[in-house]
């Protein structure tokens, strides 16, 4: 059986490992010149690059699980978890609004004032983390929530393209959200909220699995379920029955979805066998882009896509963009180290996180019955969260 220790160390490592695609995939996105932009090597890198957002989205999901899991476990009551569910959502949608407010400024005035209302990765968090999160508000058990969240999964899936083209008599701003209101390039709830909608429902299944001392075993039939998810994707692009509504493979279309999410639980389950290893205990820079994501996020966009150096602009060879990862990624590993160690004040390389503490230590231990279900891994501080995509139960108390 896997160390418990290590409970949250392979969903670190992954939203770190979607950090550094997102990272190459701006770059590139943002730099390379039209010239380049029909080979194999830039194709490679955009389709890598389509998966940060799932997996943020699926990691969201499972943070929110693991959240209102551990406040039923103190005997929360239901208005209590709609509250913290409502002040997580708005608060990921008021530093959404704060990114976008600071890009229209610093633009200004070739900036669009329409720009700032934008429905981007952070939005569909935040809308996500509302819709589910009430819905998983109203099932009070593990098991319960597992089967509503993953029916409703399907259901989301499956009707994405006949909600997607549609444009009932309701304001721009509400279409917006709902399926991005004729501007594909939105993160609207469909079809994106599907992965937030898988991601709660592997976090109570996890939760289920480590219960029962059995989190190995689950994660074996993570990886199976990877497999299976890609195979049926794959298969059903086959099929023109699953062509219907507003079919866009890529977008709206069910195949594509279980792909994707058959990439994200193999990443998921290699992220596992990773926290596995002896040497996985050290220091790690992917972990350490992962604790600081949104801080990344936010500043690496203002590299890539921002005045200073604006004159890359579509403007470089493909290896030339390439090579300009060799100092923004150390740059951005520098950036979460400060962060850590304004946060904690201990260097990196001392630091023994909160997943390697002792699971018998009654503050990082709350338990039902007798079992440990949820560490507190952090402190009870309110501040502002690591929304991109920050896994862990920080700041339940917002």
């Amino acid at each position: 059986m896997a160390k418990q220790s290590n409970r949250l160390l392979y969903l670190d490592w992954m939203r770190g490992l979607a950090v550094v695609i997102m990272l190459q995939g701006h770059v590139l996105d943002g730099w390379v010149r039209p010239l380049d932009r029909t080979g194999e090597w830039f194709w490679l890198s955009q389709f890598l690059g389509g998966l940060p957002a799932p997996i943020f989205l699926f990691l969201a999901g499972v943070s929110l699980a693991m959240v209102l899991d551990r406040m039923r476990a103190r005997g929360a009551s239901a208005a209590e978890l709609a509250v913290n569910v409502l002040r997580r959502g708005g608060w990921i949608l008021l530093l959404a609004y704060a990114f976008r407010l600071e890009q229209f400024f610093v633009w200004y005035p070739a900036s669009d004032w329409g720009d700032v209302f934008r429905v981007d990765t952070l939005n569909c968090i935040a809308a996500s983390t509302v819709v589910i999160g009430l819905l998983s508000v109203a099932f009070k058990t593990r098991r319960g929530n597992v089967t509503a969240m993953g029916l409703a999964t399907a259901a989301f899936v499956f009707v994405t393209p006949w909600v997607y083209p549609l444009r009932a008599n309701l304001p721009a701003f509400v279409l917006s959200y709902l399926n991005s209101n004729g501007h594909p390039w939105y993160f609207s709830l469909f079809p994106w909220a599907a992965f937030a909608l898988a991601g709660i429902t592997f976090g109570y299944a996890l939760l289920q699995a480590r219960a029962r001392t059995d989190e190995t075993e689950f994660f074996n039939g993570v990886a199976v379920a990877g497999v299976s998810a890609y195979a049926v994707g794959a298969a059903m692009s086959l099929f023109p029955i699953f062509e219907y509504g507003f079919f866009d493979y890529s977008l709206t279309g069910p195949p594509y979805f279980f792909v994707r999410l058959g990439w994200v639980l193999l990443i998921l389950y290699g992220a596992y066998k990773w926290s596995t290893l002896e040497t996985s205990g050290g220091w790690s820079p992917i972990v350490m882009l992962g604790q600081a994501s949104l801080l990344v996020y936010w500043v690496h966009i203002e590299i890539v896509y921002g005045r200073p150096l604006h004159r890359f602009a579509q403007a470089l060879a493909l290896w030339d963009a390439a090579k300009h990862l060799l100092w923004l990624v150390p740059l951005m590993v520098g950036l979460a180290v400060i962060r850590h160690l304004h946060r904690s004040g201990t260097p990196p390389l001392q630091f023994r996180p909160a997943w390697r503490r002792s699971p018998n230590s009654e503050h990082f231990n709350i338990r039902h019955g007798d079992q440990p279900i949820v560490h507190h891994l952090f402190d009870n501080r309110k501040q502002a969260p690591d929304v991109l995509f920050r896994i862990d139960d920080r700041y339940h108390d917002w």
